[in-house]
């Protein structure tokens, strides 16, 4: 691609959800440093807004509110409204090139709706997104991880990076409110392990009892306090959590915006979670983080020093949206003692 053929105005389309848009993030910086005099924006739905809100390699972050609660009638002209919005807005921007990092209907239909000349998915798009793209990247291994896998599609643009660091921005208020926060909870000399228990697979979450061990073995032997980080949904299951702990874990829980806890794990020596976009913030962050994996495709993450994982091999993992198992055995194989194994390390310095 020559100068002349530089994109001047850059759509981003990663919809959500939040742990996807994070490791999708890499791609801000790698068109930021290709292309510093380009306009780039980024279409996401409002659940995952927070991750890309502020990042500083974008000139503009597009939310699209695409479903709300009511009925079947009242969500449906919801969507067609925020659609017709959504699309009025997109065009108002006369992109050049949009770059579809989702590979599903929606975010292809998003596409469409920018008006952009060049359309750029994934060869492997699923749900029939592929027929809506002018140019198709194939990423060739599926065992290539999710950042590097993003960044390679900018091929399409002349552009190379391999630099899968994710990014997650916090603001001072934000770091303000946890400290309120671990004031108020009596945190504020404490050490602190967040845990992040709690994702919209069911099939992906370690066992309530195992949460509450973990808790009381990190007091028991350490003197450390446990952190339940989470959504206004995931309340019920920190409840249960905390009624089977004799330590008592404090509940964040329903309290926070996502930038907010990431803030409370800015504060927290480690943070340990099941394959949710809250664990992948804690990577993003630079934080210990420790992964409870089975169930979900968790070979393929980006290992780094200090993000370790504790997974048990069984040959039907994993098994995605689809066990086979009654009890999804591979997560009930996690113990307690396998998880403080591994995040002792942080503790103890």
């Amino acid at each position: 691609m020559s100068v002349a053929d530089n994109p001047k105005r850059i759509l981003v389309v990663k919809l959500t959800a939040i742990g996807d848009v994070l490791m999708a993030t890499p791609v801000a910086k790698a068109l930021r440093q290709a292309f510093p005099d380009s306009y780039i924006a980024w279409a996401v739905e409002k659940k995952a807004a927070d991750v890309v809100i502020g990042n500083p390699y974008l000139d503009e972050v597009i939310v699209w509110q695409r479903s709300v609660p009511g009925s079947i009638p009242c969500r449906a002209a919801h969507f067609v409204k925020s659609a017709w919005q959504l699309g009025k807005t997109l065009r108002s921007k006369q992109f050049d090139v949009c770059v579809d990092l989702q590979g599903l209907i929606r975010s292809a239909f998003v596409c469409v709706l920018s008006g952009a000349r060049r359309r750029v998915g994934f060869a492997d798009g699923d749900e029939g997104s592929v027929l809506f793209y002018h140019e198709k990247y194939d990423p060739g291994s599926s065992d290539l991880n999710a950042q590097q896998r993003n960044l390679d599609i900018l091929r399409v643009l002349g552009v190379e990076s391999t630099d899968t660091a994710m990014y997650m921005p916090i603001s001072d208020s934000d770091r303000s409110f946890a400290a309120e926060f671990f004031r108020d909870s009596g945190l504020e000399d404490c050490k602190v392990v967040a845990f992040c228990p709690a994702t919209t697979w069911a099939n992906k979450h370690w066992v309530p009892e195992g949460w509450a061990k973990v808790a009381d073995l990190l007091w028991d032997r350490y003197h450390v306090k446990s952190l339940i980080l989470g959504a206004k949904a995931d309340i019920p299951l920190a409840n249960t959590i905390v009624e089977k702990a004799r330590s008592k874990p404090v509940i964040s829980a329903g309290q926070t915006t996502l930038k907010q806890a990431g803030a409370i794990m800015e504060r927290s020596v480690a943070v340990i979670g099941v394959d949710t976009g809250l664990l992948h913030m804690a990577v993003a962050l630079d934080r210990p983080t420790v992964g409870l994996f089975g169930a979900s495709a968790w070979r393929c993450f980006l290992k780094k020093p200090n993000f370790v994982w504790v997974a048990k091999e069984f040959p039907c993992s994993p098994c995605q949206r689809h066990p086979i198992c009654k009890d999804v055995d591979c997560m009930r194989a996690i113990t307690p003692e396998d998880v403080l194994g591994a995040v002792k390390p942080w503790i103890e310095q």
